[in-house]
């Protein structure tokens, strides 16, 4: 997803995708890969080109708390605080015994999503030449 916010004067161009889905019941796996599901962000990191990194809730980088993932869409849709809606497309996706694997590009920058399948937990990367973020969260099956 597409986010230009500027916390403390820098731009944060962010692509953020998520997908991940722990079932709401106990099952083999938390998430296969096969639904659409929603992820919360708990954590984010964010480095700039000078080596300088802040951490934080979504809200402290101004970024969006919830993404939607659409798999047969091939989408993943957020909207942040202010009711704006994001949707950037899934461009690669790979299912291993242990993750289900997201990829995509956006606003000059390449962002990857990997979910443990047991238990729904994720980490997102998106990188650009002047800051990258590493968010991490949990997810459920919608």
């Amino acid at each position: 997803m597409l986010f230009t916010k500027r916390p403390k004067g820098m731009a944060l161009g962010l692509c953020l995708l998520g997908a991940t889905f722990t079932s709401g019941a106990l099952a083999e796996d938390a998430y296969d890969g096969k639904t659409n599901g929603v992820c919360a962000v708990t954590h984010v990191v964010a480095c700039t080109d000078d080596f300088t990194c802040m951490q934080g809730g979504a809200h402290t980088f101004d970024l969006p708390t919830f993404l939607f993932v659409d798999i047969k869409k091939d989408t993943v849709r957020a909207a942040d605080h202010n009711s704006v809606d994001v949707t950037s497309p899934i461009l690669d996706k790979e299912i291993t015994d242990n993750a289900v694997i997201l990829q995509g590009r956006e606003n000059h920058r390449g962002w990857t999503i990997a979910i443990d399948r047991e238990d729904g937990t994720f980490s997102l990367s998106s990188t650009g030449a002047d800051l990258t973020f590493m968010v991490i969260g949990n997810c459920i099956a919608l």
